[in-house]
């Protein structure tokens, strides 16, 4: 998760709108699919080259190329991929299982649970890491704020 102040984030925010419109607006000129791509990816590499110039512009670094530098955006670049396909990516994975089904049949895997309120509502989905065995292929439910899996012969550790 960015931390930033909510005070911040506003005069970010437009220009990030701004952005994401002119992307847009290219793309539907290349008119494909995948076109916001390209722009998305030259957009980036612009703000990566023009950010370190605008720091010693407004006084905060004394010379444009420095290593250390480098090395933190990729780090950045890095964490905002990895947060995004936690964050979102893992959402729209869970729902696409849903709908067809899962297609991992490792030894070692997350299976997907419902998680439902004490009134049996739907409520969302979490990852539960298991070994796949017959035992945890049941059905499995929430209750009293944990995840049971409904296996009541459950063999003891040998």
């Amino acid at each position: 998760m960015p931390y930033i102040a909510q005070e911040d984030r506003e005069e970010v925010d437009l220009d990030v709108k701004m952005l994401a419109k002119s992307i847009a607006k290219v793309a539907k000129r290349n008119g494909y699919d995948g076109a916001f791509a390209g722009t998305l990816n030259y957009s980036l590499t612009r703000l990566l080259q023009e950010l370190p110039r605008e720091l010693v512009k407004t006084g905060q670094f004394k010379e444009e190329m420095r290593y250390w530098f480098q090395p933190l955006l990729y780090g950045v670049l890095q964490d905002v991929a990895l947060e995004h396909k936690l964050r979102v990516n893992t959402a729209y994975e869970a729902a696409q299982i849903v709908k067809s089904g899962d297609c991992y049949d490792t030894p070692y895997y997350t299976r997907l649970v419902e998680v439902v309120d004490s009134d049996g509502n739907h409520v969302g989905y979490q990852h539960v890491m298991v070994e796949r065995s017959e035992y945890n292929l049941k059905e499995d439910i929430l209750e009293d704020g944990k995840i049971i899996l409904d296996t009541p012969n459950y063999p003891d550790d040998d």
